[in-house]
């Protein structure tokens, strides 16, 4: 069965939008693999530098997500939001709307990004990012994002979270792309893990450098889990007891909104 990017009309004769809509069809083809920007141009029958642009762009209004440590696209979160609207909300934008006041209150109130993520396909993906008065210059995880389950803070709280021989399945699976992302390994993951039974919240600072993030898992009533969020910060903000506080203030903070949540110790 051909896509339809192989049905669209050669190169010359199309307008932007048309090759913006093949190029779409073809990421979403690829589902969780995602694709090279070359793969991408290659696939589409459009010139790299044409791709280049309008990928971008696609990124830039939430069509299109962008690894920079992978270099894959994947579908963003707009797609999603386009198939809502014509209908009932997809679950996760129900969720993100839940939580978007208590994102914005706690990144307010500690100064810092906040973001929210689930598990979509066997991978974290990221619903919501709230960046606010920050000092940090440098975030790479946009909303549509995806990561593998523990390459990040939410992430890793997401892995956390799973049963000890799911999550360990989830790490040797996972263990190659961990090293596209700063210093991760597989070891510090799990090591992670282990840390996340003592502590009840995430703590993962491989990624960027003097960068750190804390993550927190959030459960319905009943124990299932939901989502995860993060809050990330420099460093020297976010020292063993600073994040400490951090990691208890958004648990208050979820806790109010209905959500259950382990103790912070």
């Amino acid at each position: 069965m051909s896509s339809l990017a192989e049905k669209l009309p050669p190169d010359a004769a199309r307008s932007s939008l048309s090759k913006a809509l093949g190029l779409l069809a073809v990421i979403a083809e690829r589902g969780r693999n995602g694709i090279t920007l070359s793969s991408a141009a290659k696939r589409a029958g459009i010139h790299v530098a044409t791709a280049h642009r309008l990928m971008a762009v696609l990124v830039d209004e939430d069509f299109l997500s962008f690894d920079p440590y992978t270099k894959l696209y994947h579908l963003g979160i707009m797609p999603y939001e386009i198939v809502a609207r014509a209908g009932s909300d997809l679950e996760f934008l129900a969720l993100r709307k839940r939580l978007r006041p208590v994102l914005e209150a706690v990144q307010a109130q500690v100064g810092c990004i906040a973001t929210l993520s689930v598990v979509s396909r066997g991978e974290a993906l990221c619903v919501d990012v709230v960046e606010g008065e920050s000092d940090i210059l440098l975030n790479t995880l946009k909303v549509g994002s995806r990561r593998p389950l523990g390459a990040g803070a939410a992430s890793l709280a997401l892995l956390a979270a799973q049963p000890e021989e799911d999550r360990e399945a989830i790490i040797r699976r996972e263990s190659e792309r961990y090293r596209k992302y700063g210093t991760l390994t597989a070891d510090f993951v799990r090591d992670a893990c282990a840390d996340f039974t003592v502590t009840g919240y995430a703590f993962n600072a491989q990624i960027i450098p003097d960068i750190g993030a804390v993550g927190l898992p959030l459960f319905s009533e009943t124990g299932a889990l939901v989502c995860a969020a993060s809050l990330t910060n420099t460093i020297s903000r976010l020292n063993p007891e600073r994040r400490r506080d951090v990691a208890r203030v958004l648990h208050t903070a979820v806790r109010a909104a209905g959500f259950t949540a382990m103790d912070i110790a």
